[in-house]
């Protein structure tokens, strides 16, 4: 317990003395002010918690719903929680209408409330999130199909969600252990959220599958968002952007050495084997290949007998 817990409860125990050790009716009576007070935190947390899903999942239902939502949610921490003047917010609203008025803005934030939800929902199963693995993929994908349009909006998109005006309004002052801030976080979505629960020989296929997401995902996120410098029509660099061209020389390959290695500790072990005996013969001048050679060898070679043998134990006694 606190010290400030137990100033605030001395009231209640008018007969403690500074010097005096606690006794039973003490400890008692401090228990059960204590319980009282736990109540009243954790009905009015959960009041809260209540009021946010439900205006949440209210505002989710369209973008523009949940424009409006953001309005008021930024009003109240950037003007009202300010002490600012309700001119100044009007005045804001009217500097920025064309944005505010984006369909792709309105999308992005629409995208951001659901990561919210998904991140309230991880918090309230207490860590175990192995259950929100194809929920997130779900969510990634449907961020991909409208890629194009919310170009302009990744900032929004990879804003920790936790950290959002619609968090912040509703003061929801929680935190998700192993849980990624938003949807963006790619890698973490997947080696926190998507992979563990599939790390286990009759879910292979699956973790398989997860990882081709991931590097679908990984590129996508270059390919369509990557700053393209050729100019020329027709031409190949005017098709990919550069970091998307290294992406499908260094970092692409480097992911799939990993998926196999994922899948053969994972115990599909001579499938997995036999394509990065493929890849390495695909990618040997890879700047990893050195390293992958070694690491393919500690994989396929038994482990060795560190016990001297019985054979030995005679020859050193002779």
């Amino acid at each position: 317990m606190s010290c400030a817990a137990l100033v605030s409860l001395a009231c209640f125990v008018p007969h403690m003395a500074a010097a005096e050790d606690l006794t039973e009716p003490d400890r008692i009576a401090l228990l059960e002010q204590l319980e009282k007070i736990e109540k009243r935190s954790d009905d009015r947390v959960g009041g809260l918690y209540r009021r946010a899903i439900q205006d949440y999942r209210s505002a989710i239902r369209s973008d523009d719903a949940t424009m409006d939502l953001y309005l008021k949610c930024l009003e109240k921490v950037q003007y009202e929680d300010e002490q600012r003047k309700t001119q100044e917010f009007r005045e804001w609203k009217r500097k920025n209408k064309d944005n505010l008025n984006s369909a792709s803005m309105r999308m992005a934030l629409r995208h951001q409330l659901s990561w919210l939800l998904l991140s309230i929902e991880a918090a309230r199963r207490e860590g175990d999130v192995s259950e929100l693995g194809s929920r997130a993929i779900t969510h990634l994908d449907q961020i991909f199909d409208h890629a194009d349009a919310l170009k302009d909006h990744r900032e929004i998109l990879s804003q920790n969600a936790l950290g959002s005006v619609f968090a912040r309004a509703y003061k929801l002052n929680i935190k998700v252990k192993e849980w990624p801030k938003s949807a963006l976080d790619i890698a973490q979505v997947y080696d926190k959220v998507v992979m563990p629960p599939l790390r286990q020989p009759g879910r292979v296929n699956s973790l398989r599958a997860a990882w081709k997401h991931r590097i679908l995902h990984e590129g996508m996120t270059l390919e369509k968002w990557s700053e393209r410098k050729g100019k020329t029509i027709g031409k190949k660099d005017a098709m990919r952007p550069p970091a998307f061209e290294k992406f499908l020389k260094e970092t692409r390959p480097q992911l799939l050495w990993k998926m196999e290695v994922d899948c053969y500790e994972a115990g599909d072990q001579r499938a997995s084997a036999l394509r990065m005996l493929s890849h390495l013969e695909k990618h040997l001048t890879h700047k990893n290949a050195p390293e992958w050679i070694k690491k393919f060898q500690a994989l396929i070679q038994p482990a060795r007998d560190t016990e001297p043998s019985d054979s030995q134990d005679v020859a050193t006694d002779q």
